[in-house]
């Protein structure tokens, strides 16, 4: 057996934090991964000192900790909790390495959705870019801007795209049967955004947008579906919602078994983020070859490709409704095969190759 053959069996890997219960996401790159003979192991239970290095004691032999989200480990309302989180988790991760253990992190977002204290994670990203051995990142156009910002060596980084959700929640089925199930108008354009409300996805904006250009809009439905985790945005949205034609908002969390309604009925996603790195939401409108309105950001640019007609400039207070009235001149159907043969290089057999060949070589 080549020395390569052996590694394929007998590597394992942490994958940290468990996050597949809420996102399918590390589900289908740990089952790529484990037709390249990696074996993919994940925490059991939440441990309140150490939580990673113990979790490392706990499990036999592990080569590699594949850190993704730091969120539950970088807790606390204040400042100063904040800071002493972060400070453990440094330690944690210092004594994983300290073990014999290589760190591999995928850089999922510049800072965590609707985070408080951007300095204190900014410090704390900037001591891990330190002690990972390599940084996976979605975007090749995304390196440059991480490079300066953290100072961290270029090599350090490896490109693997975010997979694909086809077949996760269900195929697409006639767009009249679809509009039926949901209750939505049959003969209006539909415009969908789907997905937890929060600040950051530019909702307010959209609303907006959409209220002061009701002529222009009158044939069509904007359709906003997805729950909200903070009461008074919440109120927000059902104000604007309310004070506009056309607006219809779903505010629940929508079932896995009922996203497929959604996409099936709609003609349009609007994707209006005002600061994303690696967005979910357009995986999973591309998985659906649905055209896109969404700012014309570097990774938006490079996951999209060819199906980037309806891509606005950012920031432009005019290129929100700019991408609108485009929606209703280019030709969706063409579009939508530009989407698919997008999402077509999004496929989960050439990340886990991928992502092998990054373990080999971290571990060479």
């Amino acid at each position: 057996m080549s020395s390569s053959e052996e590694l394929a069996v007998t590597l394992r890997v942490l994958m940290i934090p468990d996050y597949r219960t809420d996102n399918p996401y590390q589900t289908l790159l740990s089952k790529a991964l484990e037709n390249q003979g990696v074996k993919v192991l994940f925490p059991c239970g939440y441990r309140r000192v150490f939580p990673i290095y113990r979790a490392i004691k706990s499990k036999k032999e592990i080569n590699i900790l594949h850190l993704h989200w730091i969120n539950p480990y970088f807790k606390g309302k204040n400042i100063f909790t904040k800071l002493i989180y972060a400070l453990k988790l440094l330690i944690d991760i210092f004594l994983t390495k300290w073990a014999g253990v290589k760190i591999v992190w995928t850089y999922h977002n510049h800072i965590s959705h609707d985070s408080q204290f951007i300095f204190s994670e900014k410090w704390l990203q900037r001591n891990l870019f330190k002690l990972a051995d390599t940084i996976i990142v979605h975007h090749a156009l995304s390196i440059e801007d991480i490079a300066q910002n953290f100072q961290v060596e270029r090599l350090k980084f490896a490109v693997i795209p975010h997979g694909h959700y086809r077949e996760i929640y269900g195929s697409l089925i006639s767009q009249i049967e679809a509009r039926k199930a949901l209750g939505i108008p049959l003969d209006s354009r539909i415009y969908l955004n789907l997905g937890m409300l929060r600040p950051y996805k530019g909702l307010e904006h959209l609303l907006k947008v959409w209220s002061d250009n009701q002529a222009f809009l009158q044939a069509s439905t904007l359709l906003i579906a997805g729950k909200a985790l903070d009461e008074p945005y919440l109120y927000k949205l059902t104000q604007l919602a309310a004070s506009a034609q056309g607006v219809i908002l779903h505010a629940d969390f929508v079932e896995d078994s009922k996203i497929h309604l959604y996409f099936s009925a709609a003609d349009v996603v609007v994707l209006p983020f005002e600061k994303i790195l690696t967005s979910g939401s357009l995986i999973l409108a591309m998985s659906y070859n649905k055209p896109i309105i969404a700012p014309r950001t570097n990774s938006i640019v490079e996951t999209l490709g060819a199906g980037d007609w309806l891509l606005y400039e950012f920031p432009d207070n005019e290129g929100l409704l700019k991408s609108l009235k485009a929606s209703t001149e280019v030709d969706l159907n063409k579009l939508s095969d530009l989407v698919k043969n997008g999402c077509d290089k999004l496929s989960w057999d050439n990340i886990g190759i991928k992502t092998y060949q990054v373990y080999e070589n971290v571990l060479d």
